[in-house]
């Protein structure tokens, strides 16, 4: 797909990279391919070589968040998975530990998934950190 129309020359891969999405930018590389792999941290700091980025959940979340509450990101209805990414975004929440203020993300019930959540919040964060659109 990134081999030719529309996406040859304008378009970057982003992977998350974290856990079994490792190997998975591993195999993407063997067969030629330039994927940006983000690896989903906790604490607070952003780490990075230009091809590989270790970055806090809490910063992916914020940097969709605010996409969405500008009205700069929106869910295409004709997407294939358009229904199950806005449930999953419908039933995604942050919880704070009132005895250690720490934050953590996710599905607010056992069983529900984030998967399209967090891949859109990885686009998302890449994406804005490219030049023009915001600082690095």
């Amino acid at each position: 797909m990134l081999a030719g129309p529309p996406l040859w020359g304008c378009s970057q891969l982003v992977v998350d990279g974290t856990g079994v999405g490792a190997p998975v930018v591993d195999m993407f590389r063997q067969k030629g391919l330039v994927p940006i792999a983000i690896t989903i941290t906790g604490g607070d700091t952003v780490t990075g070589d230009g091809g590989n980025y270790r970055v806090p959940k809490r910063y992916l979340v914020s940097t969709m968040q605010v996409l969405l509450q500008a009205e700069r990101l929106k869910v295409a209805e004709e997407l294939p998975d358009a229904t199950v990414l806005v449930q999953e975004l419908l039933n995604f929440r942050v919880k704070i530990d009132p005895l250690t203020a720490h934050d953590s993300y996710g599905a607010w019930r056992e069983g529900q998934h984030d998967d399209l959540v967090l891949a859109t919040a990885v686009a998302c964060w890449y994406g804005e950190r490219q030049p023009g659109y915001g600082v690095w």
